[in-house]
C-alpha cells in the first residue's frame, strides 16, 4: 500500500493525476484496505463481485482507424509495445495496477451466437466544462446530440458513445 500511495503521489506531481482523480483513487484503496484482504477479496453471497471494468473488446474492421479515432477524441494513450498489427491497447483512467482501463481495439468481428450487443459505452471526462467539451467533439469534426452533461457521437464505425460527466451520469443519482 506505501509503494502504491508513493506512486500515485508521483502522478500527481507530475501532472499524470490531477487532484480528482488522486482523491478518487485514495478514497477507493481506502475503502479496499479497510475491507480487509478478506473482505477485498471475498465473492458476495451469490456469484463475483465486480469492482470495475478491466478493459474493453471492440471488434471492428480496420483497429487502426479505431485506435487513432479514440486516442484522437478521448486522449487514451496507445502502448505501442501491445500494438501487433491487429489489434492495439488505449489504456485511460488511473495507470496500471491502481484501477485503470483499456480499450482493445481489434480487427474480425464477435462470436455469431451473440444475442445481444452492447449499445453504447459511456465514458466519463473530468472537469467537465460544456463549451470545451462540445468545442473538443467540433474540433475533432463530430456533432454531438443529447443533454448538457450527456453527449452522444459516432466513432468511425458508427458506433454510439456516451459523453458524460460524474454529475449527470451518475448511478447513484435519482
Amino acid at each position: 500500500m506505501e509503494r502504491f500511495i508513493a506512486d500515485l503521489v508521483t502522478d500527481l506531481d507530475s501532472g499524470k493525476l490531477d487532484r480528482r482523480q488522486f482523491c478518487e483513487t485514495i478514497m477507493l484503496a481506502a475503502a479496499v484496505y479497510a475491507a480487509g484482504e478478506a473482505g477485498a477479496n471475498a465473492a458476495p453471497a451469490q456469484g463475483l463481485k465486480a469492482i470495475g471494468i478491466n478493459h474493453i473488446s471492440y471488434a471492428c474492421p480496420d483497429y487502426r482507424k479505431a485506435r487513432d479515432f479514440y486516442a484522437g477524441v478521448f486522449g487514451m494513450e496507445n502502448a505501442p509495445t501491445m500494438d501487433t498489427g491487429k489489434e492495439a491497447r488505449l489504456m485511460f483512467g488511473p495507470g496500471p495496477g491502481a484501477g485503470g482501463t483499456f480499450f482493445l481495439p481489434r480487427n474480425g468481428t464477435t462470436a455469431a451466437k451473440a444475442k445481444a450487443v452492447v449499445d453504447h459505452i459511456c465514458y466519463t471526462i473530468p472537469n467537465w466544462d460544456e463549451a470545451k467539451v462540445r468545442a473538443a467533439l467540433a474540433a475533432n469534426g463530430l456533432t454531438p446530440t443529447g443533454r448538457n452533461g450527456s453527449l452522444h457521437v459516432y466513432d468511425p464505425f458508427d458506433y454510439d458513445i456516451q459523453i458524460g460527466n460524474s454529475v449527470e451520469e451518475n448511478a447513484f443519482r435519482r
